[in-house]
């Protein structure tokens, strides 16, 4: 899927497979997920490859999209997760735009990154655009669903 930023810049994000594809436990091993970023923005533009979230973490981001499209109030203004490699932030608004920013830290910067420096892409959407990531990344897990060992 591609997030649109602002000031033409991409996030291609992707998930490629599982860190352990042989894994098929319910633990924590079998529901790390590799993420593919192909990212075109004011500070650079990077590709990585790296397992950032978790299936439960997709669902979870799943879920804040839901929320602001739904105009509910947002339990977490900024999402993080367990590897600090992303996080989104919901910024405020521009009219009836959505200002959202995708931060990258660790593995999910440039190879060339500068400790100081941050890495971020600012996006702005409105509610049916927000709509439509939802349906993107609810099809990007589909792929690679929650995997909840032998029952």
């Amino acid at each position: 899927m591609i997030f649109n930023g602002i000031d033409e810049q991409i996030v291609e994000f992707k998930i490629t497979n599982y860190q352990y594809p042989d894994i098929i436990s319910g633990d924590w091993d079998g529901n790390w997920l590799l993420i593919y970023l192909n990212v075109k923005s004011n500070v650079g533009h990077w590709q990585t490859i790296d397992p950032s979230l978790t299936t439960w973490e997709i669902k979870q981001l799943i879920e804040w999209f839901a929320d602001l499209s739904n105009n509910k109030k947002l339990k977490y203004k900024l999402l993080d997760f367990t590897e600090p490699n992303l996080s989104f932030e919901h910024i405020g608004f521009n009219g009836n735009k959505c200002i959202i920013r995708l931060r990258f830290a660790l593995e999910s910067r440039p190879q060339s990154a500068v400790e100081d420096k941050e890495y971020f892409v600012d996006f702005e959407y409105n509610t049916n655009e927000i709509k439509q990531i939802v349906i993107d990344l609810t099809n990007e897990l589909k792929k690679f669903p929650e995997r909840k060992g032998k029952e």
